[in-house]
């Protein structure tokens, strides 16, 4: 049975939601782990990390076919979408924040992988950020290119993060072989 409101004034058609492009759908498969891992690398819990991944689908799905680096705006929306919600969440007057640290089911982290993330995140900022993309197979340039900063400043970035990182996985018998 056809609900009246599906159906475009005029033309006794139904409305009908445009199919899911298969690319889509592989996309979201193969990248929301990745993606939310992603987010996690900023400093995010992994329910906040999932929940910017989860946004920055939604906003690339209207607009897939024109996304030209898909890999690459997603991880930019969902960054976006991390440090939006962290700046509400630390406006006067919000509730306390809530860190729910449980996993989403398709996330699971190993010990090492855990520590690596406890060490990001104790990163300043703008490392964090650069070592994030960095972990996820960028280069410098491109890395440069989507935070809008030097490439100069990228290589010194990741020089001091890897040397933090370094020191501190190696005081808690950790190994990073990315740093």
């Amino acid at each position: 049975m056809v609900d009246e409101t599906d159906l475009p004034h005029g033309t006794g058609q139904v409305a009908v939601a445009p199919p899911v492009p298969q690319d889509f759908s592989d996309a979201y498969r193969r990248e929301m782990p990745l993606l939310t891992r992603f987010v996690m690398k900023h400093g995010a819990s992994p329910q906040e990390a999932a929940d910017a991944a989860q946004e920055a689908f939604a906003a690339a799905y209207p607009q897939w076919s024109g996304i030209r680096f898909p890999a690459r705006w997603l991880r930019t929306v969902a960054a976006r979408a991390y440090f939006r919600a962290r700046l509400r969440e630390d406006l006067p007057g919000e509730l306390p924040e809530r860190r729910d640290h449980s996993l989403p089911t398709d996330i699971q982290l190993g010990e090492q992988e855990r520590e690596v993330y406890e060490a990001l995140a104790q990163l300043p900022s703008r490392q964090r950020q650069v070592m994030a993309w960095f972990y996820d197979h960028y280069t410098p340039a491109e890395i440069a290119e989507e935070l809008g900063i030097t490439q100069e400043a990228v290589r010194q970035n990741l020089h001091r993060a890897r040397a933090t990182l370094k020191a501190r996985l190696s005081r808690r018998g950790g190994s990073d072989d990315r740093a």
